[in-house]
C-alpha cells in the first residue's frame, strides 16, 4: 500500500511537472504566432491604382546566392537596378575567394557560404542587351555569398504558414524544351523542388543543384510541406492547365494572385486591369547576373517579371506580371529565359527556424517610388519624360499610357467636412477668417459661404500635373483632375477663343481681351493668380496658341493667341501625331481613358457636373469651335470626343488646364507617375 501510496505521489508529480513545461513552452511558442507572425493586412489607400495597400510580415528561412563579391566599382548593372546591400566591394575577400578551393563551385571562408558562377552557369548571357547583366570580357568567375532568404507570410493556416520570397530569386525558364508544357511537366517546377528528369519532358536530372536542394538544409527541408497544388485552366482563354501536383516549392497560380478570393487574402489586387504595387518584384543581383532583365521604365526602374504558373492562351506559354505590375494573361512563351522566379512554399512553424525580418508594404513601392524620386533634387529632372504608351488588347482603347505627374501650384481641392476630419472641421469653424482664408499648422483654408447654407471649407493644395510631352527644357502640362468650372463665355454669343471669357479668367487678363468686356485683372479674380505664386507665374511659357479649325464642320477658331493657361484643342486630343505623343488616341469615337477625368471636390462646388456611379468621371471643354461659333466641342466622360460641340455657355462642364512649365525653374516638384491600366472603363 505505501509503495503504492508513493508511486501515485510520484505519477501524479510528474504528471504536474510535465503539464507545466508543456504550459511553458506553449507559452514560449505564443509570441512566435501572435506577435510577428500575422497574414497580410490589406487598408484602402487612394494614393495607390489599386485604391488600396498591403503589409506583409516578413521572416528569414533558408540562404540563397545573392550578395555579388567585386574587388572594385561594380558597373554590370546600372545603379538605379540595385538595391542596399546586393554588392559588396572587398578586393581582400575577392582575392580570397579566387584563390580558394572550391567543390561542385561552393566554398567556405571563415564560416560563411559562397557560390562561383560562371558565363555558362548563366541562363542567359547574351552581349549588349539593355537591361541585362554586362559581362566583363577576361572575367571568368563571378562570386556570391549565400544570404537568408527574406520571406513574405501570405497565408496562415493553423501551426502552419505560407511564404512567398520577398525578390526574385532566380532566373529559370518555364520550360527548357519547346513545344506544349504544364505546371506538371515543366523544368520550373522540377529545378523548385530538385526533382529527378522523370518528372519534366526536357529529361533535366536537377537532384542537387534544383532550388530545394541549393536553399535548404535537410533538417529545413523536413519544415517544409508537401502541398496540393492546384492547376486550374486559365480564366480568360480557358487553357487547360494539367493535372493537380504534390510538391513542396511552387509557383503562384492565376487564382492566387488576381482571379479569385485567394488573391486578396494573399495581399493582391483580387482583379486583373489594374498596375498593382503588390504585384511588382525586384531580382536579386544573383538572379540578375542568371539573366533576369530588369525595368529602365522611369517609376518602375529595376523591377523585373515573374511567371506564374498558369498557361497563358495556348499550352506553349505561361501567364506573367509586368514590371509594372500588371497581369498579362494571353503570356508569353514557355522558353522565355529572362524572366525572375517568385518561389513560394508553406511551411510547419513547429519544424521551421525561422526569424522575424521586419514587414514591407506596398505603398513602399508605389507608382513612381525609384532611386530617381530619392535624390536630392525633388524636380527629378532626369525622370521627366514623355507618357509611356503601350498597346494593350485587353483594353478598350487598344493601349495602356503612363504619365510622369508633377506637383506645380495650389488650389482648393479637398472638401473638411465633419465626417472626413471633425477635428479640423470644428477647428476651422471656430477659426478667424481674414477674406475667407485661413492657414492653420502650415496648411491654407478657403471658406465658401452661400445664402441660406452653412459654411463650407476647402483645402488648399498642390495642383497635380500630367507631362504630355518635353521639348528644350520645357513641360508641356496637363492638370490630373477636373479643378474648376467656368463657361467658355459669360453670355450667349458667336465666340472663339481668342475672345472668349474662359481665356480671360484663366490668364487673368483685362476687359479689352474678351468680347463681353470682362475684366478678369483683378486680385482673386483669375484662375493665374489664385492658383500661382509671382515665382511660379514666371515659371509659365507664355505660348503660342494655335486653333486650328474644326476637323469635321470645318467652323474657324480664331486668330492664334500667346497665352500662360489655355485648354487643349480638338487637335491635341485626336487626329494629329501629337496626339499620340500626348497619349491619347487617334480616333474620336474610342473611349480614350487617357481622356477620362475626375472633379475635385471644390469643381464639384463649382458647378461641374459627375457622373453617378462608382467611375464619377466629368465632361469638359476644348479651346475649338463646335459645328457653329456658339459651340465648342467637347470630351464626354467616357474620353468619347464630341466635336459638334455644346453652347459656350454651358455652366456646368469642367475645365481642365494646361501650361508649358520651364523646367528650369525651382518651384516644381516630381510626383511620381499615373498609369491609365486596363481597369478603368
Amino acid at each position: 500500500m505505501k509503495k503504492r501510496g508513493i508511486a501515485g505521489f510520484l505519477c501524479l508529480c510528474l504528471f504536474v511537472f510535465f503539464l507545466q513545461a508543456f504550459a511553458s513552452a506553449e507559452a514560449l511558442k505564443q509570441p512566435l504566432y501572435e506577435d510577428w507572425i500575422r497574414e497580410p493586412g490589406v487598408e484602402k489607400d487612394t494614393a495607390l491604382s489599386t485604391g488600396q495597400v498591403t503589409e506583409w510580415s516578413c521572416v528569414t528561412f533558408g540562404s540563397y546566392p545573392q550578395t555579388e563579391i567585386v574587388p572594385a566599382a561594380f558597373t554590370a548593372v546600372d545603379d538605379y537596378a540595385l538595391q542596399e546591400g546586393d554588392c559588396l566591394e572587398d578586393p581582400v575577400l575577392y582575392e580570397k575567394l579566387a584563390g580558394a578551393d572550391w567543390n561542385n563551385n561552393e566554398t567556405r571562408i571563415d564560416g560563411v557560404h559562397y557560390l562561383r558562377m560562371s558565363r555558362e552557369n548563366a541562363v542567359n548571357s547574351a552581349p549588349d542587351r539593355a537591361g541585362h547583366y554586362r559581362w566583363e570580357s577576361g572575367v571568368e568567375w563571378h562570386y556570391f555569398r549565400f544570404d537568408p532568404i527574406r520571406w513574405r507570410i501570405i497565408g496562415l493556416d493553423g501551426g502552419y504558414a505560407c511564404l512567398m520570397a520577398d525578390r526574385l530569386l532566380d532566373c529559370q525558364p518555364f520550360n527548357a524544351k519547346d513545344g506544349p508544357v504544364s505546371w506538371e511537366k515543366s523544368t520550373v517546377r522540377s529545378w523548385l523542388n530538385s526533382y529527378p528528369a522523370d518528372e519534366n519532358e526536357a529529361g533535366i536530372d536537377y537532384r542537387g543543384n534544383g532550388f530545394l536542394d541549393m536553399a535548404f538544409t535537410g533538417a529545413q527541408q523536413e519544415a517544409i510541406l508537401k502541398s496540393e497544388v492546384e492547376n486550374r485552366p486559365n480564366s480568360m482563354y480557358g487553357t487547360d492547365c494539367g493535372r493537380n501536383t504534390e510538391d513542396r516549392v511552387f509557383l503562384l497560380s492565376n487564382d492566387e494572385v488576381f482571379s479569385s478570393p485567394d488573391a486578396a487574402r494573399n495581399g493582391f489586387y483580387a482583379a486583373s486591369g489594374h498596375d498593382d504595387p503588390a504585384k511588382r518584384f525586384r531580382s536579386t543581383l544573383y538572379a540578375k547576373c542568371r539573366g533576369t532583365w530588369w525595368s529602365s521604365a522611369n517609376g518602375y526602374m529595376g523591377n523585373s517579371f515573374w511567371f506564374m504558373r498558369t498557361n497563358g492562351y495556348t499550352r506553349e506559354s505561361v501567364t506573367y506580371i509586368c514590371d509594372f505590375g500588371y497581369i498579362y494573361q494571353r503570356g508569353t512563351i514557355a522558353t522565355c529565359n529572362d524572366a525572375g522566379v517568385l518561389p513560394a512554399l508553406w511551411i510547419d512553424l513547429d519544424l521551421a527556424q525561422i526569424e522575424p525580418a521586419g514587414t514591407v508594404s506596398s505603398r513602399d513601392i508605389r507608382e513612381g517610388a525609384s532611386r530617381a524620386e530619392a535624390d536630392d533634387d525633388p524636380r527629378n529632372r532626369a525622370g521627366i519624360v514623355d507618357p509611356a504608351v503601350r498597346p494593350d488588347p485587353e483594353a478598350v482603347d487598344g493601349k495602356k499610357v503612363t504619365y510622369v505627374l508633377i506637383r506645380f501650384g495650389n488650389y482648393p481641392q479637398s472638401e473638411i467636412t465633419p465626417e472626413s476630419d471633425g477635428e479640423l472641421y470644428r477647428n476651422l469653424e471656430r477659426a478667424e477668417w481674414i477674406r475667407d482664408e485661413y492657414e492653420l499648422n502650415g496648411r491654407r483654408f478657403l471658406r465658401v459661404s452661400a445664402p441660406g447654407d452653412t459654411d463650407r471649407y476647402f483645402a488648399r493644395e498642390p495642383l497635380l500635373w500630367r507631362v504630355l510631352e518635353v521639348r528644350d527644357g520645357t513641360a508641356l502640362l496637363l492638370s490630373h483632375a477636373a479643378v474648376e468650372c467656368e463657361p467658355f463665355q459669360s453670355d450667349l454669343r458667336d465666340v472663339s477663343w481668342d475672345n472668349c471669357t474662359l481665356r480671360s479668367w484663366l490668364n487673368g487678363y483685362g476687359a479689352d481681351a474678351n468680347a463681353s468686356a470682362t475684366d478678369c485683372s483683378g486680385i482673386g479674380e483669375n484662375f493665374l493668380g489664385e492658383a500661382f505664386s509671382a515665382e511660379e507665374q514666371k515659371a509659365i511659357l507664355k505660348t503660342a496658341v494655335r486653333n486650328e479649325k474644326n476637323y469635321y464642320f470645318g467652323m474657324d477658331s480664331g486668330a492664334e493667341t500667346e497665352d500662360r493657361i489655355f485648354l487643349p484643342a480638338e487637335s491635341e486630343l485626336f487626329i494629329h501625331d501629337s496626339s499620340e505623343i500626348h497619349g491619347f488616341s487617334r480616333r474620336d469615337d474610342v473611349a480614350d481613358r487617357a481622356r477620362q477625368f475626375k472633379p475635385t471636390d471644390y469643381a464639384i462646388l463649382k458647378g461641374v457636373w459627375k457622373e453617378s456611379g462608382e467611375r464619377g468621371n466629368v465632361f469638359w471643354i476644348t479651346r475649338t469651335t463646335g459645328y457653329t461659333h456658339d459651340n465648342v466641342v467637347y470630351v464626354d466622360e467616357s474620353g468619347y470626343m464630341f466635336n459638334r460641340g455644346i453652347l459656350v455657355t454651358c455652366s456646368d462642364a469642367a475645365v481642365i488646364p494646361a501650361l508649358v512649365l520651364d523646367l528650369d525653374s525651382s518651384v516644381y516638384e516630381y510626383a511620381g507617375v499615373y498609369t491609365i491600366g486596363a481597369g478603368a472603363r
